[in-house]
């Protein structure tokens, strides 16, 4: 009787402090039972009324390096409309994120039973990532007996530790909820579950037929039954009927009768008719079928029309059985697909096929596809709708954005910027993508007919080293050459740059300064 009158008090003082819901942490009477303790931090100092937050009045788990998880749970020794739980930690560590270190990532759950982990599905999970309060209240709107607060976070690099001074527990007797507790669960089934805040039923649902949970409200148009599962007939002449029962509240359709108009008035009607002595015509139903009482299509619609007795053309831009197909959006000019099919009477730039949705094929675009890509580089194709190349031209021609022009005769390569050596036989032009000849005229050899062959020209007696087209990998051997007597030496000249000789060059000469070169002796 004692215990009793206390826990009233308890209750009637923590209301008349302006709060709206009961408090169930009982000090003396509530249990709590942890994970560990460390030295004598037990876990009945978080029911004990004390809020002191010095760690000499609160509960601390052990902090055995080995331990992956820590928790508190509260026995309330009732089942319970949960609300709401708070909870006091220890604040003797300094301020801000020094105290509540330890608590990041920890999360608060409840049960009816004592297994262990805990239920996963937890009222509220701390993401980890912010300083803490050392006084923390969360909503935890659950029908349970068990509140449990759970830390298994060791992603600190600290073992899971608690040192929780002191828990309550807020909420509604079971069978109660809203402010000041003063609303029923009658909605509901079992009639002694639902949230204390929102009234919210659990999974069992409401007591009543025509009602929809989670808050017990009215079926929508068109449903019935419990949890309003069921469907009204699609006879009725208004599609609504009554919650509970599902009969039709403005009677049937012509044809139908009974309370839900399940029973059919009318004998069959032959294929295409329906109606009062079969009078009417079925509209554009596939294979002609609609129902003999009212017209409906039974297998949907013919290509080109929609709705429930297929008497409504597909919009534009839609095409096919019950208009459930788009349009590609490719016909030319931007004409409308025919319905029933999808086709095109033609296609615009880029796009071919009977329904103008396939892109030109690689190499080809514009008006039918009928255009030819010109050069792209690296053998890309080009746009599909302007031709245009997207990295560029190939070798051989002209940098223009469909590279459609080749290069002019006498010049080849990228942009067409290199100029053919002019001796390629018969004056032919070079291959406009490398420069190569096919043959060389007389005189002439290699790949671009730029290299002399037989006797040396004359004015190589006045050329200077300036003149000189030396690559990288022959520079310094040739250089050695040019210093060391009797030596032999390769150039490489044509009209406009040296070709390759070789020449006997006078001691006289290769010692002097190597900028002019005197005379020239071919073998």
């Amino acid at each position: 009787m004692a215990g009793g009158l206390f826990l009233l008090v308890y209750i009637i003082s923590f209301v008349t402090r302006g709060q709206a819901y009961l408090q169930f942490v009982e000090p003396g009477y509530t249990t709590a039972t942890s994970s560990s303790t460390y030295a004598n931090y037990i876990a009945s100092r978080t029911v004990d009324g004390d809020v002191s937050q010095q760690i000499s009045r609160c509960l601390h788990t052990d902090s055995k390096t080995d331990i992956n998880k820590a928790w508190l749970r509260v026995d309330l020794m009732k089942t319970i409309s949960i609300k709401s739980v708070k909870f006091w930690y220890r604040n003797d560590r300094g301020s801000g994120y020094g105290n509540t270190i330890r608590l990041r990532g920890y999360s608060i759950r409840v049960s009816n039973g004592t297994a262990l982990p805990p239920p996963e599905s937890s009222c509220y999970t701390d993401p980890g990532n912010v300083t803490l309060s050392t006084i923390i209240e969360k909503d935890c709107e659950r029908t349970a007996k068990y509140v449990w607060i759970y830390q298994d976070n060791t992603l600190d690099g600290i073992c899971p530790i608690l040192e929780i001074c002191e828990v309550q527990v807020f909420g509604c007797e079971t069978g109660k909820y809203g402010v000041n507790c003063n609303k029923t669960c009658s909605h509901c089934k079992n009639k002694v579950s639902c949230g204390a805040v929102s009234g919210k039923c659990n999974q069992e649902g409401c007591v009543h037929a025509g009602f929809q949970t989670p808050y017990c409200q009215h079926c929508i148009d068109g449903t019935y039954g419990e949890e309003c599962s069921e469907t009204c007939s699609e006879f009725c002449k208004s599609r609504n009927c009554d919650r509970k029962t599902g009969a039709c509240n403005d009677g049937c359709l012509a044809g139908y009768s009974g309370n839900q108009c399940d029973q059919i008035l009318f004998k069959e009607c032959g294929i295409g008719r329906y109606g009062l002595k079969c009078g009417e015509s079925c509209m554009h139903c596939l294979e002609g079928i609609c129902n003999n009482v009212n017209g409906i299509c039974t297998k949907g619609c013919e290509s080109g029309f929609k709705a429930i007795m297929c008497n409504t053309p597909c919009d534009k831009g839609e095409y096919g059985r019950d208009c459930k197909h788009k349009c590609s959006g490719n016909c030319l000019n931007g004409e409308i697909c025919d319905p029933r099919d999808g086709t095109c009477p033609s296609c615009a730039a880029g796009f071919q096929g009977t329904k103008c949705d396939q892109k030109c094929s690689d190499g080809t675009y514009g008006g039918n596809c009928s255009e030819i890509c010109g050069g792209c580089l690296n053998g890309t194709t080009c746009h599909h709708v302007n031709g245009q190349c997207p990295s560029g031209c190939k070798p051989g021609w002209i940098s223009t954005p469909n590279c459609d022009l080749p290069c002019a005769a006498g010049t080849f390569g990228l942009d067409c910027l290199n100029t053919c050596s002019g001796h390629c036989l018969h004056s032919a032009p070079c291959d406009r993508s490398t420069g190569h000849c096919q043959d060389c005229s007389q005189g002439w050899t290699n790949n671009f007919c730029n290299e002399q062959t037989g006797k040396p020209r004359k004015d190589l007696e006045r050329m200077t080293l300036e003149h000189l087209k030396l690559d990288n990998k022959r520079l310094a051997a040739e250089t050695a050459f040019l210093k060391t007597k009797e030596k032999y030496l390769w150039l490489k000249i044509n009209s406009e740059f040296p070709i390759v000789l070789k020449n006997k060059i006078k001691p006289s000469v290769s010692e002097r300064k190597l900028s002019r070169m005197k005379q020239f002796n071919p073998e």
